[in-house]
């Protein structure tokens, strides 16, 4: 297994509606546009009203969209069988979710909450995959993550609690895990892993803090 760790205190996000780019060369996984090729984009967009939409294709299947929030825009697509996912937004936050899962017995849950604003989306595409995003917004600013699994029973979670905190996970294998927190506020983090049965890092930024992380076997 290869790990390649890299910290700054410079790593720059950009918020706009574009899409991200990836490249994979040799087993180490870059992130193209922006600075240093260091660049994440995470569409934020302005809620306005409540609204829910759930597609689903195939048997089994179930969906729950929660919204006890004012502000708050969900999405669930599901195709396959026997896929479960929900998503919880609470509180005050203008909050926006998008969950796509493609496969079978694929389990995903966003839930957001706090004051300001979250932005989630995430996508599983195979089989047992588990994927959990937990959003607690604070007066820094809004909250954003991309999480995305490839294969067959991988495992993500992600916490981000606090302000302006920005992550990018990706999974493509078999059996992976990943497990990241993100508090306080200003948290940067691209963690991305390629192979089959790789380990959990673990990874928790406790404010301020920029790190891009790639693994592979």
């Amino acid at each position: 297994m290869r790990t390649k760790i890299v910290t700054t205190t410079c790593l720059a996000f950009a918020i706009a509606h574009a899409p991200l780019h990836a490249q994979t060369n040799g087993g180490t996984t870059t992130v193209s546009g922006g600075q240093q090729a260091q660049t994440l984009e995470v569409p934020r967009p302005d809620v306005v009203r409540n609204t829910a939409y759930i597609a689903q294709i195939g048997d089994g299947n179930r969906a729950t969209i929660l919204q006890s929030a004012t502000n708050a825009d969900a999405s669930i697509r599901q195709t396959g069988n026997r896929n479960v996912a929900q998503v919880a937004q609470q509180q005050d936050a203008a909050s926006y979710a998008d969950l796509k899962q493609d496969g079978d017995d694929n389990d995903a849950g966003v839930t957001q909450q706090g004051s300001v604003g979250n932005a989630a989306y995430l996508t599983q595409t195979g089989d047992r995959n588990i994927a959990r995003a937990t959003q607690t917004s604070g007066a820094a600013g809004e909250n954003g993550a991309i999480l995305m699994q490839q294969g067959s029973d991988n495992l993500m979670a992600l916490t981000q609690d606090g302000g302006d905190n920005q992550a990018l996970l990706t999974q493509t294998g078999d059996g992976n895990s990943m497990t990241a927190r993100q508090e306080n506020g200003a948290n940067r983090l691209i963690w991305q892993q390629t192979g089959n049965n790789l380990s959990d890092l673990q990874i928790t930024q406790s404010g301020g803090a920029a790190m891009q992380i790639t693994q592979s076997n």
